[in-house]
């Protein structure tokens, strides 16, 4: 039997609590040769976002060691799993009743398509400098959702969720699919980043750093604490490896 097939990615990753939380309630997981990466965003209003966040990247490590995700059904199986999980975590622990996380995951296939799904307000972009920055996920706010429904958003609408993981919430995930080159760099980040860094801005920088995964999420990072630093914020760079 052939063994199979590892995927090799450069991978950079990057977190800070912020200047104004007590704590970083973000978490992230990375595993260059399975190919999978995920960024999740605990809630801070809710109990134990942050036991929710790891909870939520640990469950897709022992998913991914397993059997990595080879099709959009799987992924998408996996983030229901990851979600019902959860809502068990809180039926038999009641003093955490109330959790949730955003979650934002990816997982690259050996024919190099980046098959990814989210939940929340974390966000996926591809980037390569010929189509510049372009954003994969779409935001599941009550901003999001009344501009659908061609309705006028109300301030503070782009802070409410309408889809998490945890909580009560049971939900069909989002995925999708996109062809990627080794010219593309993936990028993950909890809206510690996207709320306080424009995509213009993100861009010029991911191009100025293009060849350097490590000082591109530096600047990131440099760039939302300069902006106030107001939450915490995580990226995760990747790109494919050279042969």
């Amino acid at each position: 039997m052939t063994a199979p097939l590892k995927i090799a990615l450069n991978v950079s990753v990057r977190t800070h609590q912020g200047l104004t939380r007590s704590e970083n309630q973000d978490a992230h997981y990375t595993n260059p040769t399975t190919g999978f990466i995920a960024v999740a965003d605990g809630l801070g209003g809710h109990q134990a976002g942050k036991l929710c966040a790891e909870l939520t990247v640990d469950f897709f490590d022992a998913v991914v060691q397993v059997r990595k995700p080879s099709s959009l059904q799987d992924l998408s199986q996996a983030i229901k799993q990851c979600n019902h999980a959860l809502i068990q975590h809180q039926k038999d622990n009641p003093e955490v009743s109330g959790m949730r996380t955003t979650l934002v995951c990816g997982q690259i296939t050996h024919d190099h398509q980046l098959l990814y799904g989210w939940a929340g307000d974390s966000r996926l972009y591809v980037f390569d400098s010929e189509d510049g920055l372009v954003q994969l996920s779409r935001d599941h706010t009550l901003r999001e959702r009344k501009l659908d429904a061609d309705l006028p958003p109300a301030q503070g609408d782009h802070h409410i969720l309408t889809k998490s993981l945890g909580g009560n919430q049971v939900f069909e995930p989002v995925c999708g699919s996109v062809q990627l080159s080794p010219a593309h760099i993936i990028l993950l980040s909890s809206d510690g980043l996207t709320g306080f860094v424009k995509d213009t801005a993100i861009e010029a920088i991911l191009n100025a750093h293009s060849r350097d995964l490590d000082r591109a999420a530096e600047a990131l990072i440099d760039s939302a604490l300069k902006a106030g630093g107001a939450d915490n914020v995580t990226v995760v760079l990747a790109r494919i490896a050279p042969h």
